[in-house]
């Protein structure tokens, strides 16, 4: 798991959220934009790809000014409705 909640965001436009200096480079195979953006990507030791995902939802969320609390569909789209 990431060393610091992907809910928290940096404290000045240097940092990532996990507070290390934001990276222009990544290591081979990793994210470059990830790095850019969080500090680390799913490609990094002890990440899953879930947080990865988690991050840039919370992320995106945190640029709408009437954002729910939750991303989750408040009930099932009409393809899941019609199956169900």
């Amino acid at each position: 798991m990431a060393d610091t909640p992907a809910t928290q965001t940096p404290t000045d436009a240097g940092a990532a959220p996990n507070g290390q200096p934001l990276e222009v480079k990544a290591p081979p195979g990793h994210s470059i934009t990830a790095h850019q953006v969080h500090g680390w990507c799913a490609a990094c030791s002890g990440v899953e790809l879930w947080e990865e995902l988690h991050a840039w939802r919370q992320r995106e969320r945190a640029t709408q000014v009437d954002a729910p609390f939750t991303d989750r569909a408040p009930a099932p789209s009409r393809e899941v409705a019609r199956h169900g």
